[in-house]
């Protein structure tokens, strides 16, 4: 009972066993607990610490327990002086870590135009850390191409905290990864953490951009050595999250769900569109069946070509016939 007060298991036993008979000695003791004698020395010396014995009124040579519910306010209020020090400790943290964030920021406010250059890549990995766990409302995200499972790894616990904490987070990621089981799997997790994942054909550039005020892309797309260009400059930004919104905006959602059906891999709804289409229907009948854009139905049938590697739908029909998709 008192152990989660603070008090050992050893010292417990000890201290009840005195308030039953306090003029128990060592070997009384020992024998009755099973404890050798030096762990009923470093448990009395425990019990003295923290006030659970005084000194015997008659024998000054002996130690007497104090009451059960005197010792029990001993320790809650040590506990409890215990947890305000911690909590002041935790604030005086969170000031200071509050603090050189703004400092960092107004550095990086000031800036020659708004940009620098960050090469080495744990500078980088370090200032991503930094960006998303300051992140308040808003991250946005491209991803060009399919990222490995240990760069995954490394990513998922930013994206689980920014989810956690309520951040919009919107990913648009290279359309290769419906076809790439790992990354497949962890933009799926995340979608199920609330985070919204896109996918396109066409993605240029990988971009984060970060409460649409910091963003941050490679300095040279075509080699990792040259590092990252972060950028606070207004303009600058501007420009980025308007590429970042067309993007979105013609790109396909991820569907949440795995595919239904094991054998094929298609979704739900991406085997009864194949259906509409083989059946004669229209993009744009298809799409009111279906209770879709016509944009959406495009996109899902360019996907499903893309996936039959098929030039043309009349193939892609074959295709999806020969696999036994229809």
């Amino acid at each position: 009972m008192l152990q989660g007060l603070g008090l050992d298991a050893a010292s417990e036993q000890v201290y009840r066993a005195l308030l039953a008979e306090p003029a128990l000695e060592y070997a009384a003791l020992a024998e009755s607990s099973g404890l050798t004698q030096a762990q009923i020395g470093a448990a009395l010396d425990r019990l003295a610490d923290l006030a659970l014995l005084r000194k015997s009124r008659q024998n000054p040579d002996r130690w007497h327990p104090v009451s059960l519910e005197r010792g029990v306010a001993a320790l809650l209020r040590r506990q409890e002086a215990e947890l305000a020090a911690r909590r002041e400790a935790l604030l005086a943290g969170q000031a200071a870590a509050v603090a050189f964030n703004e400092s960092v920021t107004r550095r990086r406010s000031q800036m020659p135009g708004g940009v620098e250059q960050i090469t080495a890549l744990d500078d980088i990995q370090t200032l991503m850390e930094s960006l998303l766990y300051a992140a308040d409302n808003e991250v946005c995200s491209i991803v060009p191409n399919v990222m490995p499972a240990e760069a995954l790894q490394a990513s998922r616990p930013l994206d689980e905290d920014l989810t956690a904490r309520g951040v919009r987070l919107r990913i648009v990621c290279h359309e290769a990864i419906r076809s790439n089981a790992t990354a497949l799997a962890y933009e799926r997790a995340m979608l199920a953490l609330g985070a919204q994942v896109r996918t396109a054909a066409a993605v240029p550039i990988r971009l984060l951009i970060v409460d649409r005020t910091s963003a941050v892309v490679p300095f040279d797309p075509e080699s990792r050595e040259t590092g990252a260009i972060l950028t606070t400059a207004p303009g600058m930004v501007r420009a980025l999250c308007e590429l970042f919104d067309r993007l979105w905006d013609g790109a396909a959602p991820l569907e949440p769900t795995p595919p239904s059906d094991a054998a094929t891999g298609l979704t739900d709804s991406e085997a009864e569109l194949l259906k509409l289409l083989s059946g004669g229907l229209t993009d744009e009948a298809a799409a009111k069946r279906l209770g879709v854009s016509v944009r959406t139905v495009k996109r899902r049938m360019e996907d499903l070509m893309r996936r039959l590697e098929a030039g043309s739908r009349f193939e892609a029909g074959a295709r999806a016939a020969k696999r036994g998709w229809l």
